[in-house]
């Protein structure tokens, strides 16, 4: 509705905009498309686009609406198990960057690494397309091929790849003897439910096993569920706020620690650029209560939160609900965070020297 249109009394609204429904006009729009259109006319494909471009007139990168295959893969992923190649993305520079690679999935097979920037799927362009809708593409069913057109750096290269069910490793343990003395050792691939339960779980047998510290690593991990971040990060840190969400009308929430906490461990938590969102909440959460050092690289620097609400045709809509602030108060959008012990990432396949820093940090 227009703004002048609002202002108007209702009885003068209805004589000189008649049409002003917007349920009769995309009715009426399907209507003359679908008799006169000339080509065949699907009316899903209509209404979906019409959803569509009324989340893309906000013009933000992390809203999207999930028509219902979409959101069931949106599930299916959050799950643990997909059938697809095994590639997680984010928005960059309004380029579709490779964030990470599911462990030995199709995409981390071939060679595709973090980093790269996805610009075509089966020949065609992704532009400005989302994650959600490029991720629609790349998807499919098991045992059928998408070809992927990767730039890295200066270069263009094809990836051929055969889709196939994959299951998520979510928490990942082993125990680290380094100069005499055991390090326990946990990744985290994303945040998904009963992640911080399970990350919790890993850190306590780890010291049950007489590891003297803990390193933490979120490198390539792209984020997940707001509470499940809070959840990890309350592992490690038992009291205060782990992050604060500023939302519609400047109203404030607060996710504070949850308790029951290991907080004399020590503890070196590894990051780098494509350390996103969740992955930021605990970095930024670790660093400003003096928990544990940051070793390796600035994070990706995604500061805003979104919420993922269903809809009654089994769809979803995904939208930014606010932004975040570490405990500090610092909003890390577009900035990242700082490492406290920079280390570039420059590891071959005998030597993770980010890992090997980390290490040093706890058992020097």
């Amino acid at each position: 509705m227009s703004p002048l249109v609002g202002l108007l009394p209702e009885g003068i609204r209805s004589a000189f905009f008649p049409g002003d429904n917007l349920l009769q006009l995309e009715r009426e729009i399907e209507g003359i498309l679908e008799e006169n259109f000339y080509q065949p006319v699907d009316r899903s494909t209509l209404e979906n686009g019409a959803l569509e471009g009324m989340v893309g007139s906000l013009n933000d990168q992390y809203t999207a609406y999930l028509p219902p295959d979409e959101y069931q893969r949106f599930r299916d992923h959050a799950s643990g198990t997909f059938v697809g190649v095994g590639v997680v993305m984010e928005p960059k520079a309004e380029k579709l960057t490779v964030v990470s690679t599911v462990e030995n999935s199709p995409a981390s097979a071939a060679g595709i690494e973090s980093g790269d920037v996805i610009v075509t799927v089966d020949g065609e362009p992704v532009g400005s397309q989302t994650p959600e809708e490029a991720a629609a593409r790349i998807r499919g069913e098991e045992g059928t091929t998408v070809v992927l057109g990767i730039r890295r750096g200066e270069s263009d290269i094809e990836f051929s790849l055969v889709r196939r069910e994959i299951e998520v490793p979510i928490v990942m343990d082993r125990m680290i003897e380094h100069n005499g003395r055991k390090i326990g050792y946990v990744r985290l691939e994303q945040f998904s439910t009963d992640v911080g339960v399970k990350a919790k779980g890993s850190v306590d047998r780890l010291v049950s096993e007489g590891a003297e510290g803990i390193v933490f690593d979120l490198r390539d991990n792209g984020g997940g569920i707001l509470d499940e971040a809070v959840n990890v990060a309350s592992v490690f840190i038992q009291n205060g706020t782990i992050v604060s969400v500023v939302g519609k009308d400047e109203n404030r929430s607060e996710y504070p620690a949850r308790g029951d906490t290991n907080e004399s461990i020590t503890l070196v938590v590894l990051i780098n650029g494509y350390s996103a969102s969740a992955s930021e909440i605990v970095a930024g959460a670790i660093k400003d209560e003096n928990r544990g050092q940051l070793v390796g690289e600035k994070t990706f620097g995604k500061g805003v939160v979104q919420m993922i609400f269903p809809l009654t045709n089994d769809g979803a809509i995904k939208f930014t609900s606010g932004v975040y602030y570490t405990p500090d108060g610092i909003n890390i959008n577009e900035v990242g965070i700082e490492p406290d012990i920079p280390v570039a990432a420059n590891n071959t396949k005998d030597a993770d020297e980010v890992l090997e820093r980390g290490l040093s940090v706890l058992a020097p």
